[in-house]
């Protein structure tokens, strides 16, 4: 068993059922509905908060037992959510097939950070949008959730050369206060991203 299958087995929805606070603010800015798809969905909050608001949404994660909670979770609030296991480093994305790709706290080392955010923009359609949440490197002296590893997480500017190719409508690093389920909790170093492809 994984350590994201222990982390999810439980009953509790450990980040919450909540969509995360920058894509339920940034709503009114994406587009009005197609095929969304949520990276790392684990419980599915952020790709099912995107299903309640007409988007044809999937999540992928590679935890089997988040992906069932997040089934249940779309089952409870009455909206289609598929749902794929599937390694993010390493599927394959049909070319121009998204209107809208989000990745809330999914972080890479590099190369392979660039790789996939490479590999995300070419599965967005021309005017597609990708929303992204990522910790700050300041996020792990805070201790309030996300990697460990330094190398893992990066700057904004590190964070928007690995997705060149967007047009920036909302990048900012900021320091909040989180409170998503158990586990993220206080005061976070955030990374705030919405690029359009041209």
């Amino acid at each position: 068993m994984s350590k994201w299958d222990e982390r999810y087995l439980t009953d509790d929805y450990v980040f919450g059922t909540e969509p995360n606070q920058f894509i339920a603010r940034i709503l009114p800015l994406l587009p009005k509905g197609g095929r969304a798809l949520d990276l790392a969905t684990g419980e599915g909050r952020n790709g099912i908060f995107l299903a309640e608001h007409g988007f044809e949404a999937e999540g992928v994660d590679m935890s089997a037992v988040g992906l069932e909670k997040a089934q249940k979770l779309a089952a409870e609030k009455g909206v289609r959510f598929a749902t794929r296991q599937e390694n993010i480093a390493e599927m394959v994305l049909p070319p121009e097939h998204y209107a809208l790709i989000a990745s809330v706290f999914c972080h890479f080392a590099e190369p392979v950070r660039t790789q996939v955010l490479q590999r995300m923009i070419d599965a967005l359609q021309p005017g597609g949008m990708f929303a992204g949440v990522f910790y700050h490197p300041d996020q792990i002296a805070l201790g309030t959730g996300g990697p460990k590893d330094a190398a893992m997480l990066g700057t904004l500017n590190e964070m928007q050369q690995a997705l060149a190719g967007l047009e920036w409508l909302i990048a900012e690093h900021e320091v909040i206060t989180l409170g998503e389920g158990s586990r993220h909790q206080g005061e976070s170093s955030v990374l705030h991203l919405l690029g359009r492809k041209p």
